[in-house]
């Protein structure tokens, strides 16, 4: 069963120890990254992804409730975990998190870098995410409406 769990000093290594397939590696920021980053945002919601007490990905989202935009920050599935579905179960637990922080939410977004081939689009189509058009730097944005 997929959980998101606090990272703490016991688990923070196993986290920032996930890995990525080479071709992924710029498709996302090294988890160890992400972490320090989301302790001095005030917007951000990190957690360690499990399948039961192992450590298999890692998110983060950024909770603006003041202009009431919620964005999937960082999503990653350590290689060894791919295609095992654990993916959609953290994507649908993604969905249910914010629900529950903000009953009213209406969209979740999250950005990627666009790849000719192998990129993150097809995945997260899939798990009901659409191409907005816009751009934020190098990246498409997505959005979910619930």
């Amino acid at each position: 069963m997929i959980e998101f769990r606090e990272i703490t000093k016991e688990n923070v290594v196993a986290i920032c120890d996930l890995k990525l397939f080479e071709d992924q590696i710029d498709q996302v920021a090294p988890n160890s990254f992400s972490i320090a980053q989301g302790h001095y945002s005030n917007k951000a919601w990190f957690r360690g992804i499990y399948n039961d007490d192992e450590p298999v990905g890692f998110v983060m989202l950024s909770l603006d409730y003041v202009k009431n935009k919620f964005w999937v920050w960082r999503f990653m599935i350590d290689k060894n975990h791919q295609n095992k579905g654990y993916g959609r179960a953290s994507i649908e637990l993604i969905k249910q998190v914010i629900a529950e922080k903000v009953s009213d939410t209406t969209a979740i977004y999250l950005s990627y870098v666009p790849k000719e081939k192998g990129g993150a689009n097809e995945f997260y189509n899939k798990v009901g995410f659409k191409d907005t058009g816009k751009m934020l730097g190098d990246e498409k944005i997505m959005v979910y409406k619930y």
